[in-house]
């Protein structure tokens, strides 16, 4: 059979008939058995060629680009970039890869770190793409984010990636499901950023795209890398409620700063062992690098675009390209800790004082590894007159509503104090599962997740995990894959029952697992998990319902969900398939924290603006509950009610 490759993005499939790419729509390439022998075919033969291309080996290979017109695509004499004199700016249609600089490697006797850069030489400006437009022929623009050196949209992608459609429509299809299926299309985020030297080899796509679809916890799946004009366009799956990391609140203490960068660090130290860094060039500026980051409601932190990556090289080289990414993020804990109503100024003054040592090692290139860097951190931060961690305290309610008479959901309420080195650590879980309104017997699809889960939670994972006192509790890595194998067993477990009887079982899940002062929360349906904090209500979960998606591109606002009339069409839930995708996030608790856990049936009929101010004005977590039930029922309880609520004290 004839292999074909993308040009834009390096996928490389075997469709029958097809003329374009199923990743990105853009022509395909086939691989004949010449081509076949220039490219390759070890790894080994893939990584000596990434490695000559960086250092101007295959310079003189230049990529023909598909004459096709894309929306926003230049016109002759024209550029979609406002280029200063004599700036080189390309005119006229995609750009392709121009021939590559000769990159200079030199040996140092040492990795000390060079500076990033603190500012750039005047660049082009990028000029965003408007609301409504079709970009790449594909992607329906919702939103767009402009920052200092890069831009982020919102969008909706119009081809329907389901096996037996695949279409892709002309223009945005009404209520954003594909016109031939029927099926919710994918909503996208789009990175935009400048490039130089004529953008990114087809060699180095291939392999970025390897690293974003690992599924690593840190690294957003990317969906394509493409090269158009004088900027690369990164496609990664949409997070949900998402903001740029450089336009968070600040300052941020210093606790909070080193839990965003130690999620950073997690996705660096993955990309070293990979073989790959992330700051590509010396030059580039931190908070260049930083702008390839979001944070999401409940504080986890990706990484969005992978596209300025570079290979590693070898021996000194390359540990100079470890110091910089370390380097980076030490810078990335200056800017999260400064505050911006003051001058940030160059002696670190603002940068607190359990964090100085730590920074100016990292700046000064000290550090091998990023672990290293952590691990110092770690005993920076520990102190010996710390206080009790936190507790959590909780109340639960549900109810059938109104409308019915039989009640589908359960709610999973439990915890325990475990010792671990000397101290007393309080766990708790809480679950709500809403059997899917419609389906064969909804309680015995919620019951089951009940049973399934805790029983997995409880007698396979935690209690024997605990029993080992010497164990350091771990609360980055087990937590969410105890919680993802748990789910990933209950939905199991559905589907079975369904095969056996020949039914159709459903639920949603929403579950939060809490392990001192760090929360890990899991979600799969349209069932929500938020975060009351500081008067701030946030939803942590995203809904994977048609109407999230919509708010995701931006063509709903999130207050029109409830009165949409297809906001209880859900595309995910537990026995729907053999494997289910689990959301995954992690939050790190405060004093006085409020978790909220509900079914749709609450927040569909009580807004969010409601919820927090019951939760606030009620005087325990049960009094909340049993209020939030009360008001549910008051504006029409038009299906099951659950609730748990937990403080931390």
């Amino acid at each position: 059979m004839a292999t074909y490759t993308c040009r834009e993005c390096g996928s490389t499939s075997n469709p029958e008939g097809a003329s374009r790419c199923i990743q990105c729509n853009a022509p395909l390439e086939l691989v004949t058995a010449a081509n076949a022998a220039v490219r390759g075919s070890g790894a080994t033969g893939f990584w000596d060629r990434v490695l000559k291309f960086l250092q101007g080996g295959i310079g003189e290979r230049r990529d023909k680009r598909s004459t096709r017109a894309y929306p926003r695509s230049p016109q002759p004499g024209t550029s979609r970039l406002d280029a200063p004199s004599g700036s080189g700016a390309h005119e006229g249609g995609a750009m392709g890869v121009s021939p590559a600089t000769p990159a200079r490697v030199t040996a140092t006797s040492s990795h000390a770190v060079q500076p990033i850069a603190q500012s750039t030489p005047a660049q082009p400006s990028l000029k965003p793409y408007g609301i409504g437009e079709l970009f790449y022929g594909r992607y329906h623009i919702g939103a767009a984010r402009e920052l200092k050196y890069s831009v982020y949209y919102d969008a909706m992608d119009l081809f329907c990636a389901h096996p037996e459609c695949q279409k892709t429509h002309p223009h945005f299809p009404p209520a954003g499901m594909c016109e031939h299926c029927r099926q919710p299309l994918d909503t996208v985020l789009i990175h935009e950023r400048r490039v130089a030297n004529g953008g990114i080899a087809p060699e180095m796509i291939r392999a970025l795209l390897l690293l974003g679809r690992a599924n690593h916890p840190r690294i957003l799946h990317h969906r394509s890398i493409l090269r158009l004009e004088l900027a690369v366009y990164t496609v990664v799956n949409h997070p949900g409620q998402w903001l740029p990391l450089v336009q968070s609140q600040r300052p941020y203490t210093a606790d909070d700063a080193v839990a965003v960068v130690s999620q950073m660090g997690r996705a660096l130290t993955y990309l070293h062992q990979q073989g790959f860094a992330y700051t590509g060039s010396a030059q580039s500026t931190s908070k260049e690098g930083m702008e390839g980051w979001v944070i999401l409601n409940g504080g986890d932190v990706k990484l969005a675009d992978l596209s300025q990556c570079a290979p590693l090289a070898r021996e000194d080289a390359g540990r100079a390209q470890i110091a910089r990414d370390i380097a980076f993020l030490g810078h990335c804990l200056i800017y999260l800790t400064h505050d911006p109503q003051y001058p940030m100024t160059s002696d670190l003054a603002h940068v607190p004082r359990e964090l100085k040592a730590c920074v100016e090692r990292a700046k000064a290139g000290q550090y091998s590894s990023v672990v290293e860097m952590f691990n110092d951190l770690t005993v920076m931060l520990e102190s010996p007159t710390a206080g009790r961690l936190l507790k959590p305290t909780e109340g639960h309610a549900t109810h059938q509503g109104r409308r019915h008479t039989r009640n589908e959901d359960m709610i999973v309420t439990f915890t325990f104090d475990k010792k671990q080195q000397g101290k007393s650590v309080p766990i708790g879980f809480y679950m709500v599962a809403d059997g899917m309104g419609g389906h064969d017997a909804g309680d015995v699809a919620s019951r089951t997740v009940y049973e399934v889960v805790t029983k997995w939670i409880v007698e396979t994972n935690i209690l024997p995990d605990l029993r080992k006192t010497t164990r350091k509790l771990t609360t980055e890595n087990v937590p969410g894959d105890l919680l993802q194998q748990a789910i990933q067993a209950a939905n199991e477990a559905l589907v079975r029952h369904a095969q056996v009887h020949n039914s159709n079982l459903g639920s949603t899940v929403t579950a939060a697992l809490v392990i001192g002062d760090v929360a890990t929360i899991a979600n799969v349906g349209d069932s929500r998990t938020y975060l009351l904090r500081k008067g701030q209500l946030r939803q942590i979960t995203q809904d994977h319902s048609l109407v999230a998606r919509l708010v995701e591109a931006k063509v709903i606002t999130p207050e029109e969900v409830r009165e949409h009339p297809q906001r209880n069409q859900i595309y995910r839930n537990l026995g729907q398939k053999s494997a289910v995708q689990v959301d995954i996030f992690t939050v790190h608790l405060q004093p006085d924290d409020r978790l909220i856990l509900c079914c749709d049936g609450l927040w569909e009929m009580v807004s969010d603006a409601d919820i927090q101010r019951i939760v606030e004005a009620s005087r325990t977590p049960q009094k909340a509950c049993d209020t939030l039930i009360a008001a549910a029922n008051q504006a029409g309880g038009e299906d099951n009610i659950s609730v748990i609520v937990v403080e931390m004290e």
